[in-house]
């Protein structure tokens, strides 16, 4: 926390004016004021001022006493030391008040007169002081809270690159083992997808790179089969102008190639993404394979988009996974700014 002087002072002036006014209030009502509130002449004006500075002292002392003693716990100490510049302060405005206000009386008559607005200095020191540290500690917290969330989201995406590489090294590694053609073009897929996942590690990217990033990962899919796969994609609205967390979608992608099945002529795969001025609207629809079960909230990948989307889009999503026995569907609305 940062000391803010000047802080300090201003709202020390105001309250200064504020206080005097309302001691002084009887006086006013009946046009006996005592207290010149704007001198006219340059004596009253420094007289003035100078009786500021010194009042101010008794809320600066308290103030920085408690700034570098109570984080650290030494409350008592600080008090101690207060004791000391406080009569310092006392005695200083006391010399002060006859040099300027040709006042010549007893220091125990001046402090008894005086030990209420002393006193009303001080606790608006210590007022000021606990209502800054306050405002700090709950400035740290949301800043704490800020950086757990980013820590955690930083942790998902981690989780998403090896989970994917592992499957994709698996696929290469089939295809060299049958000694396929395919071989060479899979390690050249997955180096442009690695690249994607290394070095477009901002917090959000365009959504049509992300696009192009799953097209790229299906592709290289692809490669593992021997026979040709029907998989339609449908895609709409303008992505470049909305942005997205990378690695969000490709979960419901590598998990419909995990579990799908990709015999027969019909539909294997169909994958939908569709923005408007409001909301990005993903589908993606694929068929089961035969006891392939399909867990909708098991797997490293659909819980961890589930937790990022809660993460990423408090209140601002729609997630709707429809698990039959034939079929793996799954609807994302996401709303964006």
């Amino acid at each position: 926390m940062k000391r803010k002087v000047w802080l300090l002072l201003l709202g020390f002036v105001l309250f200064y004016y504020l206080m005097h006014i309302a001691y002084d209030l009887p006086n006013l009502l009946y046009h006996a004021e005592r207290v010149q509130w704007l001198p006219s002449e340059a004596h009253g004006l420094l007289e003035q001022s100078v009786n500021i500075g010194s009042s101010f002292l008794f809320a600066l002392c308290p103030y920085l006493v408690l700034f570098y003693c109570y984080p650290t716990g030494k409350v008592k100490e600080g008090i101690l030391l207060l004791l000391l510049p406080l009569a310092a302060i006392t005695f200083i405005n006391y010399q002060l008040s006859f040099i300027l206000d040709h006042r010549n009386e007893r220091l125990r008559y001046f402090f008894s007169s005086n030990i209420f607005f002393f006193s009303v200095y001080i606790v608006y020191g210590v007022v000021f002081y606990f209502v800054r540290y306050t405002q700090y500690k709950q400035l740290e917290q949301k800043e704490l809270l800020l950086q757990n969330r980013q820590a955690e989201l930083s942790f998902l995406r981690s989780q998403v690159n090896p989970h994917f590489l592992f499957n994709s090294l698996n696929n290469i590694y089939a295809l060299v083992y049958e000694g396929s053609s395919q071989a060479l073009p899979a390690i050249a897929g997955l180096s442009d997808l690695l690249r994607y996942m290394l070095y477009d590690s901002t917090e959000k990217v365009p959504l049509k790179k992300e696009w192009e990033y799953i097209v790229k990962y299906i592709e290289l899919q692809k490669l593992r089969f021997d026979q040709p796969i029907q998989v339609n994609l449908h895609v709409g609205g303008p992505m470049d102008e909305v942005e997205i967390p990378p690695l969000l979608l490709i979960p419901f992608v590598e998990n419909a190639f995990k579990h799908g099945d990709f015999s027969g002529n019909d539909d294997h795969l169909a994958i939908t993404l569709y923005v408007t001025s409001l909301k990005i609207n993903f589908h993606c629809f694929n068929r089961k394979g035969k006891g392939g079960s399909k867990d909708a909230g098991g797997g490293i990948g659909l819980v961890n988009v589930k937790r990022r989307l809660n993460l990423l889009y408090p209140d601002k999503h729609l997630l709707h996974i429809e698990d039959r026995p034939d079929t793996f569907t799954v609807t994302i609305e996401l709303l964006h700014d």
